[in-house]
C-alpha cells in the first residue's frame, strides 16, 4: 500500500510540476497560416472585407447562429448557444491587407490578412496575435503549440474560402439580350457617393431601410431592388448613385428626408443578363459595350444607367444563382428621307437585330 500511496503522490508531484510548468509559459502567442488559391488579388480582397458573404466560410458560423452586420459595415457578431464572436474591421489598404480584432468569448486577438498576387492567382496569409487564457495553454501544450491548437480555425477559413471562391464565383453566364425598352416607372431612392473601390461593399447597405420605408407606408412595390448610377469617374475613383425600389405610387417625402420619389422615364436600352457574383458585373458591362460598338450603337450619356437586382443575396445565398440585368441607355439612329424616287421612302441606319444574343460562361 505505501508504494502505491508514494506512486499516486509522485504522479500528483508530477501533475502539479506540469501545471505550474505551463501556467508560467508565456501568454502571447502568433499564428501565422497561408493558402494559394487560383482567383485574382482583387476579388478575394473584395469577397473577404465583406462580411456579408462571412456565413458562406466562416467555421464558427452554424445553422444556428445569428448574424448582426453593423450600419456602418465595419463589424460582424455571430451568437448561439454555445459562444459570442465579434470581428470589428479597423483598417483595409487597398487590396492589400485588412487588420481587424476578434473577439472570442471577451478573449482578444488582433488579426491581420494579407493578398499578394501570384502566377496562380493570390497568396492569402491569415495572421493572428494574442493572449492565451489558462485552457488554451494548456490545450497548446497538449497540441504541441497554438499554431496547431488554435491554428485549425484558420486552416478551415482558408481552405472554405478557396473552395468556395473557386466553385461560386466561377460559375456564371452573361447574355446578351439586345435592344429593349424599359418603361416609364416610378420609384423611391436614396441617393449616395463614393469611391468606386467601395461601392460594392456601400450599395447594399441602404436596400434593408428602403424596403422597410415601402413597407411603413404601405406603398406596392416591386421585391427587387436597383442601382440608378448619376456618375462613374473611373479616373478620380468616385460614383454617384441612387439605390431603391420601383413603386406604383406617386410620392413626395416630407423636407429632410433622405429617401425621394422620382419617375424614370421611358426609353431604349441595350439589356445584359448576369447570373452570377456581382463581383462579374464589370464584364458584363464590358459585354455591352462590346455588342454595342459591334452594332455601331450610340449611348446615350445623358441617359439612365440601371443594375436592377432580380436575385441576390437577400433571397439566396449561392451568388452563381444571382440575376442582374444592367441596362444601358442608347441612342437610336433617326430616320432619314432618300432623294432617290426608286429607293424605298425611308431607311432606317445602324438598327442590329434585337434578338442578337452572347452568352459567356465562367472564364
Amino acid at each position: 500500500m505505501k508504494i502505491l500511496k508514494y506512486i499516486i503522490l509522485l504522479l500528483l508531484l508530477v501533475a502539479i510540476a506540469g501545471f505550474v510548468f505551463i501556467a508560467t509559459q508565456p501568454s502571447d502567442y502568433s499564428i501565422k497560416k497561408t493558402k494559394e488559391i487560383a482567383i485574382s488579388k482583387d476579388v478575394v480582397f473584395n469577397f473577404v472585407s465583406d462580411f456579408t458573404n462571412w456565413n458562406l466560410w466562416n467555421p464558427f458560423y452554424t445553422q444556428t447562429s445569428v448574424e448582426t452586420i453593423s450600419d456602418n459595415s465595419k463589424i460582424y457578431m455571430l451568437s448561439n448557444s454555445n459562444q459570442s464572436v465579434v470581428y470589428e474591421t479597423l483598417n483595409s489598404f487597398s487590396t492589400d491587407s485588412i487588420q481587424q480584432k476578434f473577439k472570442l468569448n471577451n478573449e482578444t486577438q488582433n488579426l491581420v490578412w494579407k493578398f499578394q498576387s501570384t502566377t496562380k492567382g493570390t497568396l492569402i496569409t491569415y495572421e493572428a496575435k494574442g493572449h492565451l487564457t489558462l485552457k488554451e495553454k494548456i490545450f497548446s501544450f497538449l497540441y504541441g503549440g497554438a499554431q496547431n491548437y488554435l491554428g485549425e480555425e484558420f486552416e478551415k477559413s482558408l481552405v472554405n474560402i478557396e473552395r468556395y471562391l473557386v466553385k461560386e464565383l466561377n460559375t456564371y453566364k452573361i447574355t446578351i439580350n439586345g435592344i429593349v425598352t424599359q418603361p416609364e416607372s416610378l420609384f423611391i431612392a436614396k441617393t449616395d457617393s463614393s469611391s468606386i473601390k467601395d461601392f460594392t461593399l456601400n450599395y447594399k447597405n441602404h436596400f434593408p431601410s428602403i424596403l422597410s420605408f415601402a413597407k411603413e407606408n404601405n406603398l406596392t412595390y416591386q421585391e427587387y431592388p436597383f442601382i440608378l448610377f448619376d456618375k462613374w469617374d473611373s479616373i478620380n475613383n468616385t460614383t454617384k448613385y441612387k439605390a431603391g425600389l420601383f413603386v406604383q405610387e406617386e410620392i413626395i417625402t416630407s423636407e429632410g428626408s433622405d429617401i425621394s420619389g422620382g419617375i424614370l422615364p421611358e426609353y431604349k436600352a441595350v439589356k445584359v443578363t448576369l447570373i452570377g457574383n456581382h463581383l462579374h458585373n464589370k464584364k458584363a458591362w464590358d459585354e455591352a459595350f462590346r455588342y454595342m460598338s459591334k452594332n455601331k450603337l450610340t449611348e446615350d450619356l445623358t441617359g439612365n444607367y440601371l443594375e436592377i437586382y432580380k436575385v441576390y443575396d437577400a433571397t439566396e445565398k449561392q451568388p452563381s444563382k444571382w440575376v442582374t440585368e444592367i441596362y444601358i441607355p442608347i441612342k437610336l439612329a433617326a430616320k432619314r428621307r432618300v432623294t432617290n424616287p426608286s429607293a424605298s421612302a425611308t431607311e432606317t441606319i445602324n438598327q442590329p437585330s434585337e434578338s442578337n444574343t452572347t452568352t459567356t460562361n465562367g472564364d
